[in-house]
């Protein structure tokens, strides 16, 4: 290591300063990003998510239901909410006597279809394995 000579001391002090500042600024930038990517990048899918729900979704609400007829916007988000409300009522119909014996039906449907039966059952147990309580 070499040290300062006696003739520019200052010169040596004030260059490792000006570089300690500037690396303070990159790390503070990149602390920053890390910060900053997942939230926005969570909020953009979040928003891209809804859009894409909404127009899978929006199309199969009746016309009294949909906020545009009342207020005048379309609302993004509504077909999300309208698909969990829809979701929770057909989980609710397939906990009881009559749901469990129409999906039996309906799985007794697919079994006999070969390429759908392979399509259906891999799906339903990714399903399972993901959504599976503790």
């Amino acid at each position: 290591m070499t040290e300062p000579t006696e003739t520019h001391p200052d010169h040596t002090a004030a260059h490792a300063r000006k570089r300690g500042f500037l690396a303070r600024l990159r790390g503070s930038f990149l602390t920053g990003l890390v910060v900053i990517s997942p939230i926005g990048l969570t909020l953009y899918l979040m928003w891209t998510v809804a859009g894409w729900v909404d127009g899978w979704v929006l199309p199969f609400v009746p016309a009294e239901f949909q906020p545009e007829r009342y207020i005048g916007v379309n609302i993004r988000g509504f077909g999300v909410i309208f698909f969990l409300i829809f979701t929770v009522i057909v989980g609710w119909l397939a906990k009881n006597i009559i749901g469990r014996s129409v999906l039996r039906f309906g799985e007794s449907l697919v079994d006999r279809m070969p390429v759908v039966r392979s399509v259906y059952n891999g799906l339903k147990q990714i399903a399972e394995t993901v959504f599976a309580q503790g």
